[in-house]
C-alpha cells in the first residue's frame, strides 16, 4: 500500500494523531470490554494489525494480543513501538501472516476475541478474512471489525490508503452471515463525513495530491486534531442513523 511508503516519522505520527483512527481504537477497546470477559483471560488476535494501533491499545487494557499482518515493514515497526512503550507488560506480540490464507494449525479455535480494524476494504476477497476469523475463534468467540462505509463516500483518501472498496450495510451483513451479528452501527456522521467531503473537494479543485507531509504542523491540521475528537464524540450519538464514514460490527461465532 502507498501509505506504508511514507517516511517513518510521518507514518507513525499519522497513527497517533489521526482523530478518526484514535476514535475507532477507543471504540474497539470499549466494545471488547462490553462483549468479552476479563481481559487477562481473553486470548486476542488483531487481524491485519498494521502498525499495531489496536493491538497496543488492547494490550494496554489488559488483553493478551497477537497482531498479524502481511507487511513485514508494518510488523517490524509495530514490534519496535511495542518495545519502546514499556507499559504493555509483554501482552502484545507481532507476526507476519496473511489472513487471506489458512491460519497456523495451532491457531484454530484458539482465540476468544478477534479484531479486524480497517482491513476488509484492502482485499479483493474479503470473505477470506472472515473465514480466517471464524477459523481462529473458539465457539462463541467475538469478532469486532471496522471498515469504510458506502462507496458514495469515496474520496482521494481511499485511493491513497489502497482501498479496493467501501461496504454497504447489506454487503457487510452478507459477509457476516455465518456469524451471529450482535451489533452494527456507523461512526463519523455528520462531522467526520463533512470534513472528509470538504477535503476531497478541495484537493480535486486544486489538482493537488494527498500526502502526509501536506499536513505537517499547519494551523489547519492542528485545529483539526484538536477539535475533531470532540466532534467524533458527537458523531457517536448518531451511530444508529447508519450514515457515518465507518461501519462498526460486533459478531459472535456460533457455539
Amino acid at each position: 500500500m502507498q501509505i506504508y511508503e511514507a517516511e517513518l516519522n510521518q507514518l507513525m505520527r499519522s497513527q497517533h494523531r489521526d482523530p478518526l483512527l484514535r476514535h475507532l481504537t477507543q471504540t474497539t477497546v470499549a466494545l471488547a470490554r462490553a462483549w468479552t470477559g476479563a481481559p487477562a483471560g481473553c486470548a486476542t488476535l488483531d487481524i491485519g494489525c498494521g502498525l499495531g494501533r489496536s493491538t497496543m491499545a488492547l494490550a494496554a487494557s489488559g488483553y493478551p494480543v497477537i497482531g498479524v499482518d502481511p507487511s513485514a515493514r508494518a510488523i517490524a515497526l509495530a514490534s519496535l513501538a511495542a518495545r519502546r512503550s514499556g507499559s504493555l507488560g509483554g501482552r502484545a506480540s507481532f507476526l507476519v501472516g496473511d489472513a487471506t490464507e489458512a491460519p497456523p494449525e495451532s491457531w484454530r479455535a484458539a482465540f476468544d476475541l478477534a479484531v479486524c480494524s480497517e482491513v476488509l476494504e484492502h482485499v479483493e476477497s474479503p470473505e477470506r478474512i472472515l473465514d480466517y476469523a471464524r477459523t481462529i475463534l473458539r465457539p462463541k468467540g467475538i469478532l469486532i471489525l471496522t471498515t469504510p462505509h458506502d462507496r458514495r463516500q469515496w474520496t482521494v483518501m481511499d485511493d491513497y490508503a489502497g482501498h479496493v472498496t467501501r461496504f454497504s450495510v447489506t454487503e457487510l451483513e452478507r459477509l457476516l452471515a455465518d456469524f451471529d451479528l450482535l451489533d452494527l452501527s456507523t461512526e463519523g456522521f455528520p462531522f467526520q463525513r463533512s470534513v472528509m467531503r470538504a477535503y476531497d473537494r478541495s484537493l480535486r479543485r486544486s489538482g493537488a495530491e494527498h500526502r502526509f507531509d501536506r499536513f505537517g504542523d499547519s494551523p489547519a491540521y492542528r485545529a483539526y486534531t484538536s477539535l475533531m475528537p470532540t466532534l467524533l464524540g458527537v458523531d457517536h450519538r448518531f451511530r444508529r442513523w447508519m450514515r457515518g464514514t465507518t461501519l462498526v460490527a460486533v459478531a459472535r461465532k456460533p457455539g
